[in-house]
């Protein structure tokens, strides 16, 4: 009976700190190439969590070894800031910089969660999806979706942060 205890602690335990990761590939990317990230689209009704998600994925691409990464210029953006643009002004104004540019590859974001459970313990969620984009043309070369939910000690720019770097981690490189 305490070793059946046991275990259905243990699954409640794990399940609360559950990650849902879906991605698809399309070949590989060349981590030496000219890579844009656009501004993320805000799905979620957190203040600025696009500006966080961005951050942290710019963050993470510089550490698993994208040499040559270009922030859009500030001069570019738009202010459609508000609901319910969400920022697609900006991530077409961006896009079409990067493409004018000449950049060989762009990552746009989408935040779809990010804030505290209701609750007693106020548990953090975060949610994105990320794809690589090969420019002029546009074409998506990876795509990936990840959810989390952490601990009630947690923050939730840990969370996103975790799930991020799960997500960049699979992006195939050479």
């Amino acid at each position: 009976m305490k070793r059946l205890m046991f275990l259905v602690i243990m699954m409640a335990m794990l399940a609360a700190g559950c990650t849902t990761i879906h991605q698809s590939a399309r070949g590989t990317v060349p981590l030496e190439a000219e890579w844009v990230v656009l501004p993320f689209i805000n799905n979620t009704e957190t203040p600025y969590a696009a500006e966080r998600a961005e951050a942290i994925t710019t963050a993470l691409l510089y550490a698993k070894g994208v040499q040559r990464l270009t922030p859009v210029p500030a001069d570019v953006l738009k202010d459609d800031l508000l609901l319910p643009a969400r920022g697609e002004k900006n991530l077409q104004a961006a896009l079409q910089w990067a493409q004018n540019r000449g950049a060989a590859y762009a990552v746009s974001g989408t935040v779809t969660e990010w804030r505290y459970k209701v609750g007693l313990d106020g548990e953090p969620v975060a949610g994105v999806t990320l794809q690589v984009l090969a420019l002029p043309g546009g074409e998506v070369v990876w795509s990936g979706s990840a959810s989390k939910s952490g601990w009630s000690r947690a923050s939730v720019s840990a969370v996103g942060q975790q799930i991020l770097e799960k997500l960049i981690s699979s992006i195939e490189v050479r």
